[in-house]
């Protein structure tokens, strides 16, 4: 029988109507998973952004000369028709200010006809506008200039209309380094500042904050120096701003730089080298001088050590100063000495040498891509990333508003990378792996071995009370697990195994209730001739269980692994209260402190999504390689002969 194309027009509407919803069902229950996906592959900086940044983005970047410091790219108008690539070399702060010679029209207003400040725009310059409402008059809008001297409870205003023209931005630091100079208009006399020969302005502000910028050239060549050697500085007009040159103390007299940033900078150096060949020094065995030496531009204290059974003295860099020793290294091993911006090494973690501690970068990054722990020693110093004056060919002030990333689409693995080379308290991530991987195999075991005895007594044994047995055996389910925690501890304690990974596994060897619900109500659906058959063969009840009973649960078998291997991998309120030890740690339980250390910063936020990503998998590849036995055993669980 033919079905008219009406009919099959709308068989087709209804089959895809079907597929839409199931997809758009699926796509909801799998969007936190992919969403987790998604931001373990973004960069730090991406995660925190502002706007969001929805797919992963590739932050680019300009080498700062062979520093190892990196300068971001931006994009920006500076005077061409299409955006260009630049970067920041620096920050100038504005304020608006009013040329006086431009003004003509103030007027004395009481305070209480005045509304409050709000901001404003006029002519492109950021003003503070108020309304004034004087009584019997219109409201206008008006910008405040001062206090009138001559009434105390009175402002001195002009209105907007009277400003324009008169209007400008003007550096802050130049301005308030202008002299005092009055001026009078309109009858009043103004308190301004002589920023210029010929001109006369007043600061009424707002202040702003505007970046200065350049092509990403400028970054070739440069270098990082010690802050303190900036000497004399001299403002020098640069395209559409002004950049400080300043003189460097130690270099040629014509030698002129521009700086790009300055920051607070941290010595660094090879963990290794440290753990190798690092001496606790007894502060008598120091002698009293005390040089500063650089190596690489960093400056470390240096002192003689003369070693204990009368060596002879040698040279040492102080990297951890205490009151009764110091954590010493000879100056033949300093040649490694680096350093790093504090911005990049937030949350370190720490090391125990003696009687001394000293901070850790367990995954910092070097200029070579190279992941290397580094110690962090010696003294926080200032330096300041410079270039030579005449490469800075041309340079903009912008407001940040106007400056977006350069960014590019790019998968990024480096928190994988990261996490995994992650320490706590000195145990590598994978150590977790292992204990939460033996947790399962043994919880797993016990599970098999205790569940289906168990399951089998029920389902096969003839007993007198058994089902009352199984029914006080499902009553124990609906106990709350809080009300047995605590015993369940008292015993363990006892016991002296508090500590320990025991309490996680030895219990699994005594049954679980909804497992042994699971199993018996499988093995009833197994039909008795089977056993009847093997008994006249003269098989024993062991006998009949493994080479009858068990080949043919399959299905239930691995539907007990997959609920074992769920309940330990992501068990947290267990080992939290069993496990005192980090290198007995589970998965769980390190990612909750490694959450606690680092989900402040934002510079963390790919590891710990890595991490938990990470943590997920193994139950993700398990569901998926076993999802057909799993959903037949909850399938046939119920049934019965």
């Amino acid at each position: 029988m033919m079905t008219s194309p009406s009919i099959r027009r709308s068989r087709r509407a209804r089959g895809f109507l079907s597929y839409f919803a199931l997809s758009v069902m699926a796509l909801v229950m799998l969007l936190p998973l992919l969403w987790l996906l998604n931001g373990s592959l973004q960069p730090g900086w991406q995660i925190d952004a502002d706007p969001v940044v929805w797919l992963p983005r590739h932050w680019n970047s300009t080498p700062a000369g062979n520093t190892g410091r990196s300068l971001l790219l931006w994009k920006g108008s500076t005077g061409q028709e299409t955006k260009e690539e630049v970067i920041q070399i620096g920050v100038r702060r504005y304020t608006t200010v009013v040329d006086l010679d431009k003004l003509t029209a103030v007027t004395s207003a009481p305070k209480s006809e005045l509304t409050d400040a709000e901001p404003g725009v006029l002519d492109g310059i950021a003003v503070n506008i108020r309304e004034w409402r004087p009584s019997g008059g219109a409201p206008e809008q008006v910008a405040a200039l001062a206090r009138d001297s001559q009434q105390a409870d009175n402002l001195l205003i002009a209105k907007l209309d009277d400003l324009k023209g008169a209007l400008s931005q003007y550096p802050l630091d130049q301005a308030n380094k202008g002299k005092r100079d009055e001026a009078e208009v309109n009858g009043y006399q103004l308190d301004g500042r002589r920023i210029s020969d010929d001109r006369l302005a007043l600061v009424i502000g707002p202040e702003s904050e505007l970046w200065v910028v350049g092509p990403p050239a400028i970054a070739e060549d440069a270098r990082l120096i010690q802050a303190k050697r900036l000497g004399e500085k001299e403002f020098v007009p640069m395209g559409g701003t002004e950049l400080a040159i300043y003189q460097v103390e130690g270099e040629a007299d014509d030698f002129r730089a521009a700086t790009i940033v300055e920051e607070n900078w941290q010595p660094l150096i090879p963990e290794n080298l440290v753990a190798e060949h690092g001496i606790i020094a007894k502060v008598s065995q120091l002698g009293d001088e005390r040089t500063v030496k650089q190596f690489n531009g960093i400056e470390m204290t240096m002192r003689q050590y003369a070693p204990p059974g009368g060596g002879a003295p040698f040279e040492v860099a102080v990297l951890i100063p205490g009151s009764d020793e110091a954590l010493v290294l000879p100056a033949a091993e300093m040649q490694a000495l680096t350093a790093g911006p504090i911005s990049e090494l937030v949350e370190p973690g720490s090391v125990n040498r003696g009687s001394l501690t000293y901070r850790m970068k367990e995954d910092y990054v070097t200029a070579q891509g190279e992941t290397v722990p580094m110690a962090l020693v010696g003294d926080i110093q200032e330096m300041a990333l410079v270039v030579p004056a005449e490469k800075v060919t041309a340079a903009y002030d912008m407001r940040p508003a106007d400056l977006e990333r350069s960014t590019r689409f790019k998968l990024n693995f480096d928190g994988y990378r990261k996490v995994l080379n992650l320490k706590l308290s000195g145990i590598p991530f994978w150590r977790f792996y292992l204990n939460s991987a033996f947790l399962v195999m043994m919880n797993t075991i016990g599970h098999l071995i205790s569940c289906v005895l168990v399951a089998y007594g029920f389902a096969r044994l003839r007993a007198p009370g058994k089902d009352l047995l199984f029914l006080v055996l499902l009553g124990t389910m609906m106990v709350p697990y809080t009300i047995i925690t605590l015993p369940t501890y008292i015993i363990f304690r006892d016991l002296g195994l508090l500590g320990t990974m025991a309490p996680l596994w030895v219990r699994s060897f005594f049954g679980n209730a909804f497992l042994i619900f699971v199993l018996r109500q499988f093995f009833m659906t197994i039909p008795l001739d089977l056993d009847e058959a093997a008994t006249l063969d003269g098989a024993s009840r062991l006998q009949i269980l493994g080479r009858i009973i068990l080949p043919l649960s399959r299905p239930a078998m691995a539907t007990i692994a997959i609920f074992t291997f769920w309940w330990t991998w992501n068990s947290f309120l267990d080992p939290l209260i069993y496990v005192s030890r980090q290198q007995h740690y589970t998965l769980t339980l390190a990612m909750n402190t490694f959450n606690q250390q680092y989900a402040r910063s934002a510079g963390y936020y790919d590891r710990i999504l890595a991490g938990s990503v990470l943590t997920l998998l193994p139950m993700v590849i398990l569901f998926i390689l076993a999802q057909r036995q799993f959903i037949e055993g909850i399938q046939m669980q119920g049934l019965k002969q």
